[in-house]
């Protein structure tokens, strides 16, 4: 779910080593194996050179977001739908992501009085990306953002955060979005749509088949994707590994397998500054072969160097962990503080670039402060788990939270009464902030401090695709029988997708994918 950021034009040498903690650790499965990923390439395999084991009409590989809503609306449509998963369960990052959704035009607005547009919401997507994101990309998200929505409450059941005074979705401020658009799942997990959507697909009839990778495409004599070379019972992020299981998709594959922010070695040849010491968010299943193969079959691919990190992250847990989710809840209610001024040094709601660029800078953890009175009910819970785990801590006074961190205490407590006084007002000179309506000054104990150091979380690059989720060749003309949806395509989000935006993306366009490969005409 969250967006991050390119530390491009940022100085790691800066960075703090002993800050990231248990950053260096990244010891995962599917890491140790990252480095196997495309180390053998080779161009998509003729169809009249394999005999196929099984066929059915979609093949979907993936099941975060995008694969499971493609192969939904592929079943929907009545093809025949196959969805492949190469780790051992359904959901990957999807699963764990938090699932708050950037939604134009929803009640849950207008029942506020907040005006918004897709204009305004595509702007925001750009300011985010630097004017690299392929706008009409961006259009169709924004479009069809609120009926996606919809169709996660009315047909999945997904509960949705409620304002307690419409009865509607709750908007909540999110980091660059200059208007109140993202709507929070009750559960505070993208399992609130995964779950939903598998259930959905098993009473269609659509199981899916886990542990099986995608190692190869198969193209007719014309250049038609007709099918693939699969590897039942891989592991470890292993094209090698498992039994050959050759499918043919008479309409379509649709490739939904992420992005690759766990290929430390892969990611690396795009951007040398993040290397192993640079801890990731992502699923284990996060790398590159699958990318890789489409490339080998003539994809485009675009932007493979913008790589973000996620600025709400925390240096004292492992990977995604607890954090993230309680740190971006209070954003709008808590100021960040440079440790080593006692100050605020940022916009606590911009971008993850523009606050990962920030961070960096500093070059040690930035101190996240707020108070009781401003936890949202909703991630009171989290708190809870932040505090157990060691991610969060409780003081009594402001002077003893200086002190913990090492602060100088008269800064400190001057930018606090300084940001309180801005929080009164609703009017933030500092930096612009945007202050929630019902924030309140952090002034009463007990108040809660939380370390952040951004880690690896999404991956712009991927490959190129035109509205109709047809994946792009060199020439820019389209890969017949091969769609693409989330983060393995590239070019949406330009240097920096926007927070909140990832479920839209998905959603939307992995629906689209399913429904263009259910239309195509079938190959003999």
């Amino acid at each position: 779910g969250r967006a991050a950021h390119s530390e491009r034009g940022t100085t790691m040498e800066n960075v703090n080593r002993r800050s990231l903690v248990k950053g260096a650790a990244l010891a995962s499965a599917g890491l140790a194996a990252a480095a196997l990923a495309c180390r053998q390439p080779k161009a998509a395999l003729a169809a009249d050179d394999v005999a196929f084991d099984e066929e059915c009409d979609v093949l979907v590989v993936g099941s975060g977001y995008s694969g499971l809503a493609a192969a939904y609306e592929a079943a929907m449509a009545g093809a025949d739908v196959k969805v492949v998963e190469k780790l051992a369960i359904v959901g990957g990052n999807s699963l764990v992501a938090d699932g708050d959704f950037a939604v134009c035009g929803s009640a849950g607005q207008k029942a506020k009085g907040i005006e918004d547009t897709v204009e305004k919401y595509v702007h925001d997507m750009q300011v985010a990306g630097l004017f690299l994101n392929d706008v009409e990309k961006c259009r169709v998200i924004a479009e069809k953002s609120n009926e996606t929505w919809e169709w996660t409450r009315d047909v999945l059941g997904t509960e949705w955060q409620t304002d307690e005074e419409t009865g509607e979705a709750k908007p909540i401020p999110y980091g660059g979005h200059t208007t109140m658009r993202t709507l929070h799942p009750v559960s505070a997990h993208g399992a609130s749509i995964v779950l939903p959507l598998q259930e959905r697909l098993s009473e269609m009839g659509v199981e899916v088949q886990t542990e099986t990778m995608l190692a190869n495409l198969v193209k007719d004599a014309s250049g038609r994707v007709v099918g693939a070379e699969l590897r039942a019972g891989a592991t470890d992020n292993d094209v090698t590994t498992g039994d050959p299981l050759y499918v043919k998709a008479r309409r379509g594959v649709v490739l939904a397998s992420g992005g690759f922010g766990r290929d430390v070695e892969w990611r690396m040849q795009h951007d040398p500054r993040l290397d192993g010491s640079v801890d990731c968010t992502n699923a284990a299943g996060a790398t590159a072969e699958s990318l890789c193969t489409a490339i080998e079959c003539g994809a485009l691919p675009v932007h493979l160097d913008w790589i973000q990190c996620g600025p709400w992250c925390s240096p004292d847990e492992e990977g995604y962990g607890v954090g993230p989710t309680w740190i971006d809840s209070v954003a709008g209610y808590a100021p960040s503080i440079n440790p080593k001024t006692g100050e605020r040094c940022v916009n606590e709601l911009t971008d993850r670039k523009r606050y990962c660029d920030v961070i960096f800078e500093v070059g040690e953890p930035l101190i996240q402060v707020t108070s009781d009175a401003n936890v949202p009910d909703w991630s009171r819970g989290q708190l809870e788990r932040c505090l157990e785990a060691g991610v969060s801590w409780q003081f009594d006074s402001l002077e003893e939270l200086a002190e913990h961190f090492g602060m100088p205490v008269d800064a400190f407590l001057a930018q606090m009464e300084r940001y309180n006084e801005a929080v009164e007002a609703k009017d933030d000179e500092q930096f612009g902030k945007a202050i929630p309506e019902d924030a309140v000054a952090i002034d009463t104990a007990p108040f809660y401090a939380t370390r952040l150091w951004p880690k690896v979380h999404h991956t712009m690059g991927g490959v190129k695709t035109d509205v109709d989720t047809r994946v792009l060749d060199v020439r820019l003309q389209p890969i017949e029988g091969l769609y693409a949806a989330g983060e393995v395509t590239g070019g949406v989000h330009g240097a920096c997708r926007l927070g909140s935006c990832a479920t839209a993306d998905c959603l939307v366009n992995g629906r689209i994918a399913g429904q263009k490969a259910a239309a195509a005409e079938p190959v003999a």
